[in-house]
């Protein structure tokens, strides 16, 4: 495949995928993509990520620091894309509610069954990752993860995304989000012993500075990819990669300057 687009510079993408479909985000818009019947839908509204600049990004560089801008860009990403709001939401509610429930039947159950339970209220994250690692490997987000990750690194090779391309690309992507999702487990496996309440601001500054340190060591890279390959991606069919690759095609045009934001999906005829 001819490489097209080597002067042009890579814009950076992130992406998230869901429940029938693939969301992308750019530096001046989002894309939306699912499919309905026959038909590839895809949505484009405007995405303008505050970023940092002069004497604000060299402090944003800096430890502690860069971990607080961080998380405030993830907030402005959540706010910025309703799914990914919806889906943030629902999974503290998730939360809060299996707390509750294994607290509950700790007390009315007794026993094993309420020792089990008493555990699992002690470490509520274990659960919660048993629920996301079965739904991306026995739904179809895990499929999408997987092309999401190839529509990416296609368009990073070759400058532009298309389906042969991204076919050819790896599932495991070095920007992706689980990659942090060790030193999340780490610190939430750590709860029962160390009462964050009145330090939750610090505990997620640990996490990222963390991640910041050791996300790009040999071991911390190694464990990232495990969880991709075998926790949260599957390998895509036809049917999501061509999802991933005209969501983030339109995605392109638009940043591009060869369309704007529209409340009315384009409609792509889909091949498979």
């Amino acid at each position: 495949m001819a490489r097209v687009g080597a002067r042009e510079e890579r814009l950076l993408f992130g992406g998230m995928a869901r429940w029938g479909g693939v969301d992308f985000f750019g530096p001046s818009y989002a894309s939306s993509a699912q499919r309905k019947g026959g038909e590839i839908y895809v949505w484009i509204d405007s995405f303008k990520l505050w970023q940092p600049k002069g004497a604000l990004k060299r402090l944003s560089e800096l430890p502690i620091l860069r971990s607080v801008f961080f998380w405030v860009r993830i907030l402005l990403q959540l706010a910025g894309s309703v799914w990914t709001l919806l889906s943030f939401a629902g999974i503290i509610a998730v939360l809060w509610l299996l707390v509750i429930l294994m607290e509950r039947g700790t007390d009315a159950v007794g026993g094993p069954i309420g020792a089990v339970l008493a555990f699992f209220a002690a470490f509520p994250i274990l659960p919660v990752l048993f629920a996301f690692f079965a739904a991306m490997k026995f739904t179809s987000i895990g499929r999408y993860h997987g092309a999401e990750h190839k529509a990416v690194a296609a368009y990073e090779e070759h400058g532009e995304v298309t389906l042969e391309g991204a076919k050819a690309m790896s599932r495991l992507h070095p920007r992706c989000g689980t990659n942090i999702l060790l030193y999340i487990v780490l610190a939430a496996l750590a709860d029962p012993f160390i009462d964050w309440a009145p330090y939750a601001v610090l505990q997620f500054v640990l996490i990222s500075e963390a991640w910041f340190v050791f996300g790009k060591t040999k071991p911390s890279i190694a464990v990232g990819n495990f969880v991709q390959k075998y926790l949260t991606t599957s390998e895509p069919g036809r049917k999501e990669l061509e999802v991933a690759v005209e969501s983030l095609a339109e995605l392109l045009r638009a940043e591009r300057g060869e369309r704007g934001a529209a409340k009315e999906p384009v409609l792509v005829p889909a091949r498979f």
